[in-house]
């Protein structure tokens, strides 16, 4: 997929911290928001094959292949309401699964 060369996985490392970060940065309400702005995306543009990220930095969205993030982390990710928060400035990402 084209926005996979935008997120530099191989230099980045799984975090558990991101989420509660991204939680202190902008507040929970916020932050609820952009992960239902994700997950939008991802039912109105995405498939079985994609996997919504939440940039940390500027609460952007995007699609990235769920083959990608198999072949940087080897987890599966096909499941739904998954999601990525990324950081480009941390060098780290997190998998979070929304109920």
């Amino acid at each position: 997929m084209k926005n996979s060369s935008l997120f530099n996985f191989e230099k980045c490392s799984l975090s558990n911290q991101l989420w509660p970060s991204f939680i202190s940065e902008i507040g929970l309400a916020k932050a609820q928001l952009a992960v239902r702005q994700a997950l939008d995306l991802q039912k109105m543009q995405g498939s079985s094959l994609t996997l919504p990220v939440l940039i940390f930095e500027t609460c952007g969205s995007a699609l990235v292949s769920s083959q990608t993030i198999k072949a940087y982390t080897g987890i599966y990710c096909e499941q739904q309401n998954m999601l990525l928060i990324y950081s480009n400035k941390l060098k780290a990402f997190q998998l979070l699964q929304d109920n």
